[in-house]
Formats: C-alpha cells, sequence, structure tokens
C-alpha cells in the first residue's frame, strides 16, 4: 500500500530561483553582511492505528530564511534580524522583507562579531552518503513494526513513522557558499499494557539514521516490559541519602550538562563551570573522556556544517576529567578570544570503571523510566518524576513507580560512577549507566 504514493510538491517551480535572487538584492542592500539558509526536505510518512494503516504521504519542502546583519557606526555593536522569506515572492517584496528586517536588526546591540568564511574543507568530506531511495527505507520501517505482535497483556496501540532527506543550501556575504544533505528516521510509538482494572500507556520517539530490524522490535518489546512492570510497581519509598542508578534516556541527558559548560556562550555569560585545564569531576570519580564528532554510524545529526556554513570538526571535550576545550557559535567564540570553534553534531562518552552487573550488586535504586528527566545546566539541578524504578538490597529487587528524585551535580560530581558499557541514543554515545550517590528519592 505504501509503494507509489504521490509526493505532495510544496517546492513549486521556483526553486532555485529564490535563492540567485535573494542575494542579487542583497548585494546591492544596506546589510553590513548577510546569511541565506534554504532548505528541502523531502520525506515519507505512515500513520497506523494498532498495525493498520491508517494514512501514507510523501511530502517535499523548501524553506528558505534570511538573517541580515547591521553594525553601528563605530563598527564595535552587530545587530541582527532574521525572517523566512517565501516562495514566489516578487522582487518588490523581497526588497520590502529585507527593509524590514534592517529595521528590526537596527534595535538589537551586541558587541561586534564575524560571520564565517569559506573554509578549505570538502563539503563531505567523511560524511555517509545520505542519498536514500525514502519509499524503500518507509517500506522497510514498516516492515519491523509489523512484526511485533500483541502479547497477553500489551500490544501496540499506534505509530508514526517519518523518513527525512533534507538538503541544506549555504551563501553568505563572506563568500561561503556550500550545500550539503542529512537523512533522518524517526518512529513515535505508542503501546497499551492492561490488567482487568488497570490500563499504562507508554510513549517513545526513536530517532537515527540506520537501525536494524532486530533492535526496533526489540525496543517496542522493552515498552510491553515496561507496561508490564508498571503494571506491578508498588509506590517508591522516601529515601534522602539513596544510592540511585540512572539507566535509558536519562543519561543522555544527564551528560548534556558537561557539553553545556564547554559551550562559548555558557562561558561567556560566566555561568560555566568548565575551565579548560582544570578538572570537572572529584578524585574519586570515573575518568571522565568525552569528545565531539562529525560523523557517528546510525546518528541523523550527520553534516558538514552547522547553519551557518561553519564546519564541524573533531573535539576533545574532556580527557581525565579535565577540560581541555570548548565548543559553540561564531559569535560566543569570537567574545571569549576562541579562534576556532565548532557545532556539536555527536558527542561520545566513553565508558566507565564497573560494569553494569558491578553497578546492580550494591544496595540501589535503579530509575529507568522518568516523566521527564530535567537538567538545569545553571542551577546544577537534576531529577524528575519517577515513572518506573527498581528497588534491590544488590540480590533483589522490585519494582515501583510515582515519587521522585532530585540532585545536585556538584555533590554527584566528586565520586561520579559510571558502566563500562555504553549506549547510543541517536547522536549521542554514552554509559548504561550512572551511580549517583547519596542523593534524595521522595515517595511514601
Amino acid at each position: 500500500e505504501l509503494v507509489g504514493i504521490a509526493v505532495v510538491d510544496a517546492v513549486g517551480k521556483d526553486e532555485g530561483r529564490l535563492m540567485n535572487e535573494l542575494y542579487d538584492v542583497l548585494k546591492t542592500s544596506k546589510t553590513s553582511d548577510f546569511l541565506i539558509r534554504e532548505e528541502q526536505t523531502e520525506s515519507r510518512e505512515a500513520f497506523f492505528i494498532g498495525q493498520k494503516l491508517d494514512m501514507s504521504r510523501a511530502k517535499k519542502v523548501t524553506h528558505t530564511f534570511l538573517t541580515v546583519f547591521v553594525d553601528s557606526e563605530d563598527g564595535k555593536f552587530r545587530g541582527s534580524a532574521e525572517k523566512e522569506i517565501h516562495q514566489g515572492i516578487s522582487r518588490e517584496e523581497m526588497q520590502q522583507e529585507i527593509d524590514q528586517a534592517l529595521f528590526a536588526a537596527q534595535f538589537v546591540q551586541n558587541p561586534w562579531y564575524p560571520i564565517a568564511e569559506p573554509s578549505d574543507a570538502p563539503a563531505n568530506d567523511g560524511m555517509p552518503d545520505a542519498s536514500r531511495d525514502l519509499t524503500s527505507e518507509l517500506v522497510k520501517l514498516v516492515q519491523a513494526m509489523q512484526e511485533i505482535k500483541s502479547e497477553e497483556d500489551s500490544r501496540v496501540n499506534s505509530y508514526e513513522i517519518f523518513v527525512n532527506q533534507k538538503q541544506t543550501h549555504i551563501r553568505n556575504s563572506r563568500g561561503v557558499d556550500v550545500t550539503f544533505s542529512g537523512f533522518g528516521c524517526e518512529i513515535e510509538v505508542v503501546t497499551n499494557s492492561r490488567t482487568d482494572d488497570h490500563e499504562i500507556e507508554i510513549y517513545k520517539d526513536l530517532r537515527f539514521s540506520d537501525k536494524s530490524a532486530e533492535k526496533i522490535i526489540a525496543e517496542v518489546r522493552g515498552m510491553f516490559h515496561t507496561g508490564r512492570q508498571r503494571l506491578n510497581a508498588v509506590p517508591t519509598r522516601q529515601n534522602e541519602h539513596a544510592d540511585v542508578l540512572l539507566t535509558g534516556n536519562a543519561v543522555g541527558s544527564f551528560f548534556q550538562y558537561f557539553a553545556m559548560h564547554t559551550n562559548a556562550s555558557y562561558q561567556y555569560m560566566g555561568v560555566a563551570k568548565a575551565k579548560i585545564g582544570e578538572a570537572i569531576t572529584g578524585a574519586d570519580a570515573d575518568p571522565l573522556n568525552i569528545r565531539l564528532v562529525p560523523t557517528l554510524d546510525g546518528s541523523a545529526k550527520n553534516v558538514p556544517y552547522d547553519e551557518t556554513g561553519m564546519p564541524a570538526a573533531e573535539r576533545v571535550l574532556f580527557e581525565n576529567g579535565i577540560c581541555r576545550s570548548y565548543w559553540g557559535s561564531l559569535q560566543h567564540a569570537h567574545y571569549i578570544g576562541m579562534k576556532d570553534t565548532t557545532s556539536m553534531n555527536n558527542m561520545v562518552v566513553e565508558g566507565g570503571s564497573k560494569t553494569l552487573d558491578e553497578l546492580r550488586s550494591m544496595p540501589h535504586i535503579e530509575i529507568t523510566d522518568f516523566s521527564a528527566f530535567d537538567m538545569d545546566a545553571v542551577s546544577g539541578t537534576c531529577g524528575g518524576e519517577i515513572r518506573l524504578a527498581y528497588e534491590s538490597d544488590g540480590t533483589t529487587s522490585h519494582p515501583t513507580t510515582s515519587g521522585s528524585l532530585s540532585a545536585r551535580y556538584d555533590d554527584v560530581l566528586k565520586n561520579l560512577t559510571f558502566s563500562k558499557e555504553t549506549q547510543q541514543l541517536n547522536n549521542r554515545v554514552v554509559p548504561c549507566a550512572v551511580l549517583l550517590r547519596d542523593v534524595t528519592v521522595a515517595g511514601e
């Protein structure tokens, strides 16, 4: 049923014209600098209720974004404004849009900063091929999902599949002119698990560029297991000095703290904890090794440039707990005196000192699912409402639900421990588990 679906083309006959004409008009305008970013996304999508196809469609859409920069007369300040320029616009209307953006940019007074300059790096050097037959890719994912059968107490409620290929073209007033492609898939799944008098609904959003059918099936069946465990869970007990093992998606958010504190904007605002040459973790913590990489197998974030045309490059952020470098926008890098910077496509965190089995062999509470795991890098707090956890004495465990976790990075970084095993969560490779010692778990 999916093969041969018609493409809803929202690009139109003006494809390519808008970028060229907009560039010509901008060259004669009063901008100090400008940037044009054209994003053409082609997609295949399928929507299922249960295991029955409800709707499938294909789209091809182009969005063109313009950013103008206006400098103060003394050259010390720079303002900017962004507008979307729509297809089919006339030259006169284009000039009006530019004038409105220039007017708005005058009221922004940031310290002056540069925009990207042309780079010698090949546009797709080391990047995986993003050219795919989208319908075939969609069919593969549908076939994988169709393999999942209802179990006695659990079933697939619904799911939506999106297969996207995006081509980006960036030009600016400094001579940057790059075109590159990216590919990504998304499956949003809802499952239900129930007993005679109780039902649990689980939602999961899977994002990737490449994932085997076996792994997709395993993740959805894992949702069945989560629902079944929640049906049998008892309320989480109060513990103000708990040793908590974080597993699942929350681990990715937990490690994002370190990326944010090495970001140039955090450094410029004076709220960053990371300082080059200094340790961010304590002497009793596992060695922390984090690097940024332009490409990562299976990631949907593999692109050679950021949205300003700045190349992505590999960067070591932490080595054995010591900060080695920063990353971030060209604007904020300029403010803190960085001569080169990079965007963040993918982050790799190396494993720690103990296996999962070793971490689970001590009394602990393992939290696998939150309603939402909140990490506030500025205040240094993290936690959230518990959906599923396991209280363990190191030998036996039982599922719990409700209650919440509350922790502070300043406290847990002193003796942070994480698993040797790692997991990939789209564009992040992180340990499978993180042990937080002496934190607060609210409950009954």
